[in-house]
């Protein structure tokens, strides 16, 4: 279910801007701003999701260090034996 939205006291030149876009895109101003709400919308899950999955790709780089070490400790204890 759409809401409508009412957005007042927005400046020309911002509304000269949004139209052009909207123009080179070929859709009309309404059409421009509901594809750019949902855009920006769409984005913050993303953005989110994407700074958790950086956070888990450093920690997982960190237990890959630290077991490369350790591998390397134990084979180089199998070769003076």
């Amino acid at each position: 279910m759409a809401n409508e939205v009412k957005i007042r006291q927005v400046p020309k030149a911002d509304l000269s801007i949004i139209d052009t876009l909207a123009n080179e895109k070929g859709i009309s101003r309404e059409q421009y701003l509901r594809q750019l709400i949902h855009s920006h919308a769409t984005n913050y899950y993303v953005n989110e999701e994407r700074n958790s999955l950086a956070e888990m790709l450093t920690k997982n780089e960190k237990v890959l260090e630290e077991a490369t070490i350790a591998l390397n400790s134990f084979v180089s204890l199998l070769r003076e034996k």
